[in-house]
């Protein structure tokens, strides 16, 4: 069953709560489809995680990431 974007989850406010939950070194397993995966994949860089994946046959995929321990430095705390 496939569903429209009216029936899918806030991917921004997902990713805010395994955020909130994750400890560093923490791990989520995400399978989806190949956009959504892009998505997810843009959000966990953008927060330092380290991302590797893998891609099936029918535009589907598996993405892994881990939470790291990133704090920002000093100069990019001023930005």
């Amino acid at each position: 069953m496939l569903l429209d974007d009216s029936d899918r989850c806030k991917l921004v406010a997902v990713m805010v709560e395994v955020d909130r939950i994750l400890r560093p070194g923490g791990r989520l397993i995400v399978r989806d489809s190949m956009e959504t995966m892009h998505e997810v994949e843009s959000m966990a860089k953008s927060l330092h995680w380290e991302v590797r994946k893998s891609y099936s046959q029918d535009n589907e995929g598996l993405l892994f990431v881990e939470k790291t321990m990133w704090r920002p430095n000093e100069v990019e705390a001023k930005l």
